[in-house]
């Protein structure tokens, strides 16, 4: 893949991350595996989205497999091989990683190609948006040998009666359908998901890091407030942002670029 100018790039073995125009971009990186999740891989992808928490250079946050697959959910050779020491250890990172994505403090966005199933269907669903290609499928199949998945974000998405449906049969689902009960956000062609979601993350972008985290952080905590409550709240959120030089600046820019269109016309 080529750098683009001002990207930067690491690498690991589960991974590869990469930051250019305020959109950091995690890529999972084990497709002789089918991007299967192993505690290394949690524990990557939990390590650098804390690294981006602070990084004013990065806005919001692309979580990608490729164009060919997203995830394929647990590592089986894993699964068939837990311990109680393994078995345990397994339970926290996911709660790690999971809590992480679940009260990020910018926005993310799943951008789903292919087999979006098990965990990795659960990466999708605790992201903020979810881009899906054509080729993809989403579900839970763990639910066909007995494992549980994470109903609470699921049913807030896609509704009660859905969640029930996916969850209750473990059936997997094209990404038509997925569309239509609102599990994911946009459908795009095969072959173009990453390029879709990053260009909607570099819109998220452009209206600067610190207006991306304010906005985030409301859509965290309104929807757990009362009307009155959220409103109260979100009114004194205006009150603040619209005393900040930068949002004043940007706006004085704004009306002087619409005077310059409308003295062009006249």
């Amino acid at each position: 893949m080529t750098q683009s100018k001002g990207e930067t790039v690491s690498y690991s073995e589960n991974i590869r991350a990469s930051a250019a125009d305020g959109v950091g971009t995690i890529t999972f990186n084990r497709p002789e595996r089918r991007n299967a999740l192993s505690p290394e891989l949690f524990t990557a992808l939990a390590d650098r989205l804390d690294d981006w928490k602070h990084d004013d250079t990065v806005a919001a946050v692309v979580l990608t497999g490729g164009e060919d697959l997203f995830c394929a959910g647990l590592d089986l050779d894993l699964q068939s091989g837990f311990t109680e020491e393994t078995r345990a250890g397994y339970s926290a990172i996911c709660l790690r990683l999971y809590g992480t994505l679940l009260d990020y403090p910018k926005p993310t966005i799943a951008a789903c190609a292919g087999p979006t199933l098990g965990g990795g269907c659960d990466i999708a669903v605790f992201s903020d948006i979810r881009i899906g290609a054509e080729n993809a499928v989403f579900g839970f199949p763990q639910i066909k040998f007995g494992l549980t998945p994470y109903f609470s974000p699921l049913w807030k998405i896609v509704g009660l009666s859905q969640a029930k449906l996916l969850t209750f049969t473990g059936d997997r689902i094209d990404a038509a359908e997925a569309l239509r009960i609102g599990l994911i956000d946009r459908l795009v062609p095969t072959g173009t998901v990453v390029e879709t979601a990053t260009k909607l993350a570099r819109s998220i972008a452009d209206t600067t890091t610190a207006s991306a985290m304010i906005n985030k952080e409301m859509a965290l905590r309104s929807p757990a407030m009362d009307p009155i409550s959220a409103l109260s709240y979100e009114t004194l959120a205006y009150r603040e942002v619209i005393r900040r030089p930068d949002v004043n600046r940007r706006m004085q820019e704004a009306f002087a670029r619409l005077r310059s269109r409308a003295g062009a016309r006249a």
